[in-house]
């Protein structure tokens, strides 16, 4: 897409590899300092996820929590991103985007850097995410989304205008084995006499997952030809206009 546009609206694209089973600290801590020269910017990061469970009656009787030391890694922009969990790989690219062929060519190092430590691992999902947001001018203080996106929030005439709305969709993509999530919906804009919407396209692969590097290189390659469908679809001729500007 970006090769498509001269200002694509891509705030982020990440790729995400979830493992069956978490690295032990110590290759994990190994894992991040292998990326020292890479990404200089380093902090140690915590993630903690607790489970409710509810009785019959709708009460919470008992609770699980786990807790997951990982590590966040940054290029001196701050603008090429690293995590490093236990259970999961991430690389992510902030604004601006660089384009498709240099975004995928560092996931490619950074992955085959991470294998020299961690070996192989059972892989049980593979994702691909962009996040857009889409500014559209206002004319007499109201923006016309409409006009723009053909994914937003249809609303009876008796509502009458809102402030803001969210959005979700989920399928399957039965030729890429994936699932398919797009979030919609109205966010801040940092632009005066603007309004801004995100278009958030979430492609994940959780079954018959490859494992080989070849099979997941390609794999994203076909994702992201199926991404840039997706978001062809979910855009008009006049958003197009917007990102050639």
């Amino acid at each position: 897409m970006a090769d498509l546009y001269k200002r694509p609206p891509i705030t982020e694209a990440v790729v995400g590899i979830t493992f069956a089973e978490p690295l032990d600290s110590g290759k994990l801590g190994k894992a991040d300092r292998k990326f020292d020269k890479i990404y200089p910017q380093h902090t140690e990061v915590q993630n903690v996820d607790v489970k409710i469970q509810v009785d019959e009656a709708g009460r919470a009787n008992a609770h699980d929590s786990t807790v997951a030391n990982g590590y966040r890694r940054s290029s001196v922009d701050a603008d090429e991103l690293l995590l490093l969990w236990p259970s999961e790989f991430v690389v992510s690219q902030l604004a601006p985007y660089p384009g498709w062929e240099a975004f995928f060519g560092r996931f490619e190092r950074d992955w085959r850097t991470w294998k020299q430590v961690a070996g192989y691992r059972e892989i049980t999902r593979i994702g691909l995410r962009f996040i857009n947001r889409i500014d559209i001018p206002s004319i007499d203080d109201k923006v016309e989304h409409e006009k723009y996106l053909n994914i937003y929030a249809r609303l009876p005439n008796l509502i009458g205008s809102v402030n803001g709305y969210s959005t979700q969709i989920a399928t399957e993509i039965e030729g890429i084995k994936c699932l398919l999530r797009v979030n919609s919906g109205t966010v801040h804009t940092p632009l005066l006499e603007h309004g801004s919407f995100l278009l958030d396209i979430d492609f994940g692969r959780m079954i018959d997952v490859p494992q080989r590097d070849e099979e997941i290189f390609a794999l994203l390659n076909e994702i992201r030809v199926k991404k840039n469908e997706v978001f062809e679809a979910c855009i008009t001729e006049r958003a197009r206009k917007l990102f050639q500007k």
